[in-house]
């Protein structure tokens, strides 16, 4: 699941950022030239010029709005290139390394879906340009969604395949039938009633998660197609006033990652693959299998 983002700060970004050290750089330089007329003196001097300016830019660079959307950007683009890094991560565990998932046809739809995205931020970044960068990064968005979607269809397959819902249905009918030859003033009334409501219980996440996976599914063959949808408006009218308009309602059926996370977090399993991997995920599965046979 995604993390909460760490709050920016926009003076270290300041003083970390190039254009400072290349700052420092050219005032250091400029305080051993002075130093060679006029001694240490003028180094000193030069050095003194230096730090009022360093100080003046601090106070004043990291408030300006324009920076501040520069470092926000930046911020917001290594969340998503680090989520990226995390899912793919757990797609070659799950696949059996990265070797046999670059080879599959999921991965070169996912590799499509980046290259539109690259071609949207740069478009994004011409001056004349009606594409907004943020539009350009729901589109690079709409990538890791793939992932996610992906790796969620994955779990969830590997879930219906491991044959514990026909285990489950039969034990839902034994405890059942057991309920419905006791009297509910039998000591054994209690224990069978509870064990019917768990059964009954895990065979409607069964069924919620065959659902599930019929909506990811879904997902998973559109979602390419509604990233043509925009990128084909882009490209052939990039600098027209009206761009906008047009692409918002494609850009709408981008929002999927809220929608994603609200769904994986609803099942226990699904929640647990992202939390503990691959591994932890299909030790959870036969756990549970395991329970339920008993």
């Amino acid at each position: 699941m995604s993390a909460t983002p760490k709050p920016v700060s926009y003076l270290r970004a300041w003083l970390t950022s190039q254009a400072n050290v290349m700052t420092l750089l050219g005032g250091g330089l400029a305080a051993a030239i002075a130093s060679i007329p006029a001694g240490g003196a003028g180094a000193l001097g030069a050095l003194v010029v230096l730090g009022a300016v360093q100080t003046l830019l601090a106070l004043v660079i990291p408030d300006l709005p324009k920076f501040r959307s520069k470092v926000d950007r930046n911020a917001r683009r290594g969340a998503i290139d680090q989520r990226r890094a995390q899912l793919q991560q757990e797609l070659f565990s799950l696949h059996g390394g990265m070797e046999r998932v670059v080879g599959m046809g999921m991965w070169q739809k996912y590799l499509a879906i980046v290259e539109r995205s690259d071609v949207l931020y740069r478009i994004a970044g011409e001056a004349q340009s009606q594409l907004s960068y943020d539009d350009a990064e729901r589109v690079d968005k709409a990538s890791v969604d793939f992932l996610a979607l992906w790796l969620a269809q994955m779990t969830i397959k590997e879930r219906l395949r491991s044959g514990e819902e026909a285990t489950i249905d039969r034990r839902l009918r034994e405890a059942e039938q057991a309920l419905a030859q006791v009297d509910a003033q039998d000591p054994r009334y209690r224990h069978l009633k509870m064990a019917r409501d768990d059964y009954a219980a895990i065979k409607l996440r069964h069924d919620k998660l065959a659902a599930r996976r019929m909506s990811i599914d879904a997902a998973l063959v559109s979602l390419p197609d509604q990233v043509e949808e925009v990128y084909q408006l882009v490209v052939a009218s990039p600098y027209s006033s009206t761009l906008g308009s047009k692409l918002g309602e494609s850009l709408s059926r981008l929002q999927l990652e809220e929608d994603i996370e609200l769904e994986l977090s609803q099942n226990d399993l699904d929640s647990d693959y992202f939390k503990t991997g691959a591994a932890g995920a299909k030790s959870m599965a036969a756990r549970q299998a395991a329970r339920a046979a008993k």
